[in-house]
C-alpha cells in the first residue's frame, strides 16, 4: 500500500513541537489562526528549522486574511516573501491567487511558481473559491503547482469527499491532492478510504489555557486574550495511528 502522509497546520513554534513530537510527517507553517493562516515571520520559519527539517515544512505565502484576489501591492509583498523564503532555505511554499470571475489567476500564479523555483509550490484553498474546480485543476497543473490543498469546495473535506475523489481520479498522478478542513480522528480513515488520497491535512486544534487575565484591557473587556488554541498532540497521535494503518 502507498504511505499516507499526515500534514499538520501550525501557527507557532509550540504548535510545531507538539505536531512533530506526536508524529506529523509534514507541517504547514502559518501565522494568525483567526485569519485562517497568513505568512509567518522569518524568525518563526528559522525557529521551525530547529525542530523539523526544511524539507518537511510548507510555508504559507498570504499577505492577509479574507479572499484571494490581490492588488498590485499585495502581489509585490507575496513576491518579496517568496524571495526571502528562498534565501533562508525554505523548500516548500503554499499560496494561491484567483480572479474576480472565479478563475485561477494563471499569469500571476505562474510568476510566483517560477520565482519560487526550485522550491515546491502548493496551491492553497483559493482553489475552493474557483468557479469550476476541474478547469482549475488543469490550470494548476499547467502553472506548475505540485499539490492542491482542498476541502472539495465544501465546508469540510468529508462534505467535499466526492469532488476530492473526482480530482484525484482526473489528476491521474499529475498533481497531488491534499484533503483538508474538518479532518479529524473520527473521519480520517473514511476520507482516505473513500477518496483514495495519500495524504491528509488538519490543524488538530484544541483550546489552550490562557495566562492570568490582568491589566486594564481585561477589566474593561476591550479585548479577549483568553481565546487561545494550540495543536493537540493526542489528536495528532491518533491521526498518525490511522494514517500508519494505511501504509505498508
Amino acid at each position: 500500500m502507498t504511505k499516507v502522509l499526515l500534514e499538520i497546520c501550525t501557527f507557532n513554534s509550540t504548535d510545531v513541537v507538539h505536531a512533530v513530537n506526536a508524529g506529523a510527517d509534514r507541517i504547514e507553517l502559518c501565522a494568525s489562526y483567526v485569519e485562517g493562516g497568513i505568512t509567518p515571520s522569518h524568525a518563526a520559519i528559522t525557529e521551525a528549522f530547529k525542530i523539523i527539517s526544511p524539507e518537511h515544512i510548507v510555508v504559507m505565502i498570504r499577505p492577509r486574511g479574507g479572499d484571494f484576489i490581490y492588488d498590485g501591492h499585495e502581489f509585490e509583498v507575496m513576491q518579496q516573501d517568496i524571495i526571502h523564503c528562498k534565501n533562508i532555505g525554505v523548500k516548500n511554499v503554499i499560496f494561491g491567487i484567483i480572479q474576480q470571475d472565479g478563475n485561477l489567476d494563471f499569469e500571476r500564479n505562474k510568476m510566483l511558481v517560477d520565482l519560487a523555483a526550485p522550491m515546491s509550490c502548493t496551491l492553497q484553498r483559493a482553489f475552493d473559491m474557483t468557479a469550476d474546480p476541474l478547469v482549475a485543476l488543469e490550470a494548476a497543473i499547467k502553472i506548475g503547482f505540485k499539490r492542491i490543498l482542498t476541502s472539495g469546495q465544501e465546508a469540510s473535506a468529508w462534505d467535499g469527499r466526492q469532488l476530492i475523489k473526482t480530482l484525484i481520479t482526473q489528476s491521474n498522478g499529475r498533481i497531488e491532492i491534499l484533503p483538508g478542513a474538518g479532518v479529524n480522528a473520527n473521519n480520517a480513515a473514511a476520507i482516505i478510504e473513500f477518496t483514495g488520497c495519500t495524504q491528509i491535512h488538519t490543524s488538530a486544534k484544541m483550546p489552550a489555557i490562557s495566562k492570568p487575565t490582568i491589566g486594564y484591557v481585561y477589566k474593561e473587556g476591550i479585548y479577549d486574550f483568553s481565546h487561545l488554541t494550540c495543536v493537540n498532540p493526542d489528536e495528532v497521535a491518533a491521526l498518525k495511528k490511522i494514517t500508519s494503518s494505511f501504509s505498508a
